[in-house]
């Protein structure tokens, strides 16, 4: 099963022709809302709590109703997040690390470095208050990780999270003012942590879902391979017994 976090314009159709796996991987696909009683909560799922809403909690359910609806465990569960998709794939990854096999996380906007000097969301000082539950830094250094991002992905179109505004913080552009510079950061703090982490940067492609998307299959479908190959019974070769 793929979990698949839509970005700031929300494109669900973008994720389910991107992500088609012929209908060999269930695609999950969390709607989460923009505006709740007229107040515009666009923002508010990436950072996994805003205001009285609690992100993390509202996936567990969504996921869990999936699953009842499914009938069976998957032999693998992934999570894929693209732009503010990848914000709240990589915060709800830092606590639910050790449910996941796989993360890919395409052109974040933002991110969290594993830096308990650091208050959160930038860092991790506070995450354990701000989110009721202390962050998964052991299984986060087991979870197979890969991060996208455009090679002309530049700062275009980049919330400014300043002190004073929405979920601002004077350590918001800690990893760099530009996407590529934020994701590199990351990579390069999850390397450190141990995870088992990957980058790409994709030729000639900017702030796109669809290339995104296309390079978050071919990881997927390599991913899908090693589990069925996983699931195969093995044999006894009798010329070596």
């Amino acid at each position: 099963m793929l979990i698949a976090a839509h970005g700031s314009d929300r494109d669900l159709r973008g994720l389910l022709h991107g992500l088609d796996l012929g209908g060999e991987v269930n695609l999950l696909l969390p709607y989460f809302p923009e505006r709740v009683e007229g107040e515009d909560v666009a923002d508010d799922y990436k950072f996994l709590r805003g205001g009285s809403a609690d992100y993390l909690a509202l996936m567990d359910a969504i996921l869990e109703d999936a699953l009842r609806h499914l009938g069976q465990a998957p032999r693998a569960l992934w999570l894929f997040g693209f732009s503010g998709g990848a914000q709240f794939a990589q915060r709800y990854a830092l606590v639910r690390a050790s449910r996941l096999d796989g993360l890919i996380l395409a052109a974040p906007g933002g991110v969290t470095l594993l830096r308990e000097d650091v208050a959160w969301w930038p860092g991790l000082k506070g995450a354990e208050a701000a989110l009721g539950e202390a962050p998964d830094l052991a299984g986060l250094a087991r979870l197979p990780t890969s991060i996208l991002i455009g090679a002309e992905d530049r700062a275009a179109g980049l919330v400014s999270r300043a002190p004073g505004t929405r979920f601002g913080s004077a350590d918001a552009d800690l990893a760099g003012l530009s996407r590529q510079d934020k994701a590199r950061s990351l990579r390069d703090d999850l390397a450190a942590h141990g995870t088992p982490v990957t980058y790409t940067e994709i030729a000639g492609v900017g702030h796109k879902l669809a290339p995104c998307a296309g390079a978050a299959a071919q990881i997927l479908r390599g991913w899908l391979d090693e589990t069925q190959d996983a699931s195969q019974p093995q044999t006894t070769n009798r010329s070596e017994t």
